[in-house]
């Protein structure tokens, strides 16, 4: 019984620690959409398949990663054609792994939520995804956590979690966000500006999530660290700002 509490502490310290501030964050966010609140049912979903998708992620940036050397020449050959600095190797693979992981929320999202009858106005887009993005959020804090009590001290580990909960989820919130909010902004929209709407925020995600990784990699004190999560704690207030115009659009039927 003790060898099976003492198997179980860490596993269970991880789970909290890395889905309680996703959940924290959710019960925020769901908050934006009280007034047409989705149901409950349909976001634990969205929730739990975020966590589920990350490992159908992992195999994936593992490929990148066992293969970067072939992709960094193919992406080489196509920036010299088109008179292009080559990127790093690391730039390569950070931003593929971005692209993996917004995608992957995406597609989440799509085939649980958007095709069901309740996706019916533009706000649920952007809560959907989120929803999602946090689910994954959770599962990666988790593993990483789980991760750190393995091979460091519980104070390393909650200093670790504080940073995660500050950082990474933020930039799955904030990525993942700008996707629902293009999609937001041309749900009335015919099917092919739909589409264009969604590369772009699929590129804009990607980008973002990129940028916020390459810049912790880069960043070489803690203060310079800080200065990179508080420009995606600015993101935060420009998207509530921009979920207050969400809310504004008009049904189609409602226009004059």
């Amino acid at each position: 019984m003790a060898e099976t509490i003492l198997v179980w502490k860490p596993v269970a310290i991880a789970i909290a620690g890395g889905i309680l501030p996703s959940l924290v964050w959710l019960w925020f966010w769901l908050k934006q959409d009280s007034k047409s609140p989705e149901p409950t049912g349909l976001i634990a979903l969205s929730f739990f398949a975020g966590m589920a998708i990350v490992y159908f992620v992992l195999p994936l940036q593992k490929y990148v990663l066992t293969h970067i050397v072939q992709i960094v020449d193919i992406v080489n050959a196509l920036a010299l054609k088109i008179s292009l600095m080559s990127p790093s190797e690391e730039t390569i693979r950070t931003t593929l792994w971005a692209f993996i992981e917004e995608f992957a929320k995406y597609a989440t999202v799509f085939f649980i939520a958007f095709k069901s009858k309740f996706f019916d106005e533009p706000m649920d887009a952007v809560i959907y995804i989120i929803t999602a993005a946090l689910g994954f959020s959770a599962m990666e804090n988790t593993l990483y956590i789980f991760r750190d009590l393995s091979n460091s001290g519980a104070i390393e580990v909650f200093g670790n979690g504080n940073m995660r909960f500050l950082g990474a989820t933020i930039v799955h919130i904030v990525s993942s966000a700008f996707i629902g909010i293009a999609i937001a902004f041309s749900f009335y929209a015919p099917k092919y500006i739909k589409f264009f709407a969604i590369a772009i925020g699929i590129f804009t995600a990607t980008l973002l999530h990129a940028y916020f990784n390459l810049s912790i990699i880069e960043s070489d004190g803690t203060m310079k660290t800080l200065l990179v999560f508080s420009q995606f704690w600015g993101a935060i207030i420009g998207i509530i700002v921009l979920l207050a115009l969400v809310k504004r659009i008009p049904r189609p039927e409602s226009i004059n």
